[in-house]
């Protein structure tokens, strides 16, 4: 699987136009600045990407985290994950983990392993309430204690362009599923077309 965006089928061009040309990506179409001084990466951290897509998230992570930290990316498509590490090797990046696996099922992630993950303009493409549990099960099983997790998701209100209504996710919704499965809410972050929720591992 990978991270769709609120474009989807309707502005795939405009997404195309991120730094590396891989695919849709929601990096392009928000402030990551914003998105990055939240996620509140340090050297040495380890972070994964899940349903990461055209990897713009991980690129810029990397950079972050450097040589000692590392950056696991997480999608269902090994060809995408193999331009990744492509493009990361041709601008000198060594710390990027491609990992193919069906998020739904399961994380090829160790345990108790990663200080943040991020699912950006992800849970909207799957059965919200039919395929999460599992999904937030493994988040939980592969986040350190006190690890920090970040949603983006589309607004759920009507648009030209992107997800149908029935499947955009209200920030309730997600805050409502995570702290379920043992998250606290620490930060709502307002991103134009779409939003970020913050959370931490609270158990």
């Amino acid at each position: 699987m990978h991270s769709g965006n609120c474009n989807n089928r309707h502005g795939q061009e405009h997404c195309r136009k991120g730094r590396f040309h891989r695919g849709p990506s929601s990096f392009q179409m928000q402030d990551s600045g914003l998105v990055f001084e939240k996620l509140d990466l340090k050297q040495g951290d380890m972070f994964v990407d899940l349903g990461c897509g055209g990897g713009d998230y991980s690129m810029h992570a990397a950079s972050i985290v450097g040589e000692s930290g590392s950056i696991f990316a997480v999608d269902l498509w090994p060809e995408m994950l193999e331009k990744i590490s492509e493009d990361a090797r041709a601008v000198g990046i060594h710390n990027i983990r491609p990992v193919v696996s069906d998020i739904r099922k399961k994380i090829e992630v160790p345990d108790a392993s990663m200080d943040v993950c991020l699912i950006s303009t992800v849970l909207h493409m799957l059965d919200f309430q039919r395929e999460t549990d599992r999904l937030f099960a493994e988040i939980k099983r592969i986040l350190k204690p006190r690890g920090k997790l970040a949603v983006i998701e589309c607004k759920k209100e009507n648009s030209s362009f992107g997800p149908p209504m029935q499947a955009r996710i209200s920030p309730e919704e997600v805050e409502k599923a995570f702290v379920e499965f043992g998250f606290s809410k620490t930060d709502f972050i307002d991103l134009g077309p779409n939003y970020m929720v913050m959370f931490v591992l609270s158990q």
